[in-house]
């Protein structure tokens, strides 16, 4: 009898423990699912495979969410998890936007930018400071040196009347006029002012004379090479000034009304799309080919800092066609079910929110409801935050606004 009553108990503390056993994993099981990172929609209370793509299930652990009863889409993303995925936030300004469809221009070079810098001096070429195009020189950087006995005996000739002058006890007014003459003629043959008071203050000649650039620009041609003997006037190096530029468009007939009309374009490059340049509508002419009729758009544009490299495809714009509107980066907006976008709510949240938008452009897009100004919006990883939401909520816990 006493047996059988410890057995009794013996077996009534087993299945106790294995209810609890059996409820603590019910509660560890009901604060995560399983759900597929392809398809958030499926979820599922055990591990498995994805009913539509067949790849394995992942745990997610469901999280206390600190928005609860806040309308709206709340998450929030440390700052590491937010550099891992590349979060770009861009703030809601007032922008420059088209109304008008925009055309594509090349930029090319000015011919009025180039120059061509040619020998002063008939002489060989000793040394070349510049062997490749592509460089860009200063004003003032050294070219090449010459020997030219042309240029020497000039030299000498003006070294000599300066001494003389210096050594005679009056110094008559032919003799001035003499060093005057024979200075301006090194200055013709291309020496600064800085070479000649070398000349004086040493008394002697260089066989050698160099030659400096006149103006900054790039080197697109270069004729000689070290050795060369060349006449004057001969074609040496080509240097290009980038301080203004062309932008070349071509027009179809069905594409030039209220276009080839405007005088002042704005002109956008892809590789720096917050810099807007203005250009001036230079020359318009239609050209007829095979039996089209193509309007060639030349506008000038001023390029000081140098950004616009020839080649280079920009966007063109009647500049009357611009308003000063709300915009933010296109990237910005999510096309889902409805047009949304992720705000920096406060700290590392972010809400999300539903927009209604205009005009556009291939960089900025007009933002007419939903945001206001100073708002701060995400414009790049905005889908990586939407597929974090929706692991981090389960399915069905979006709501639509």
């Amino acid at each position: 009898m006493r047996k059988f009553i410890y057995s009794t108990i013996l077996i009534s503390i087993f299945i106790l423990a294995a209810c609890k056993n059996g409820h603590e994993n019910h509660e560890a099981t009901s604060d995560s699912y399983y759900t597929c990172p392809m398809h958030p929609s499926v979820v599922s209370s055990t591990p498995g495979a994805c009913p539509v793509c067949n790849m394995s299930l992942i745990k997610v652990e469901k999280k206390e969410n600190k928005h609860a009863g806040q309308q709206g889409n709340f998450i929030t993303i440390d700052n590491r998890q937010q550099e891992l995925a590349g979060i770009k936030t861009d703030t809601v300004r007032v922008r420059n936007i088209s109304s008008a469809s925009s055309i594509i221009g090349t930029v090319a070079i000015d011919e009025d930018q180039v120059k061509m810098i040619s020998s002063r001096a008939k002489g060989r070429i000793d040394k070349l400071f510049i062997k490749t195009t592509g460089v860009y020189l200063k004003n003032g950087s050294p070219l090449y040196s010459i020997y030219s006995e042309q240029l020497q005996a000039d030299e000498k000739e003006y070294l000599s009347l300066l001494q003389k002058s210096k050594t005679v006890s009056t110094t008559t007014k032919l003799t001035n006029e003499l060093v005057s003459a024979a200075k301006n003629k090194l200055f013709l043959w291309g020496l600064t002012e800085k070479q000649i008071s070398e000349i004086e203050t040493s008394g002697k000649t260089s066989p050698l004379i160099t030659f400096y650039s006149p103006e900054s620009g790039y080197v697109t041609e270069v004729n000689i090479t070290e050795g060369m003997y060349v006449d004057e006037g001969s074609s040496l190096i080509k240097i290009t000034s980038l301080n203004q530029v062309w932008v070349e468009a071509q027009l179809y007939s069905n594409e030039i009304s209220g276009i080839a009309e405007s005088k002042i374009f704005q002109i956008f490059s892809e590789s720096n799309p917050e810099e807007v340049y203005k250009g001036i509508l230079v020359y318009s002419n239609p050209i007829v080919e095979e039996g089209k009729r193509i309007h060639l758009l030349k506008i000038r544009v001023n390029n000081s800092g140098g950004k616009l490299i020839p080649g280079t495809l920009v966007s063109v714009i009647p500049e009357k066609s611009i308003a000063n509107v709300l915009a933010v980066p296109k990237s910005a907006v999510l096309l889902e079910k409805m047009k949304t976008v992720w705000v920096l709510a406060h700290d590392n949240t972010f809400e999300q929110r539903m927009v209604e938008t205009g005009s556009e452009n291939k960089f900025w897009i007009e933002i007419t409801s939903g945001l206001k100004q100073g708002d701060i919006v995400v414009t790049e990883g905005a889908y990586l935050i939407s597929s974090e939401f929706i692991l981090k909520s389960g399915a069905g816990q979006r709501h639509e606004h």
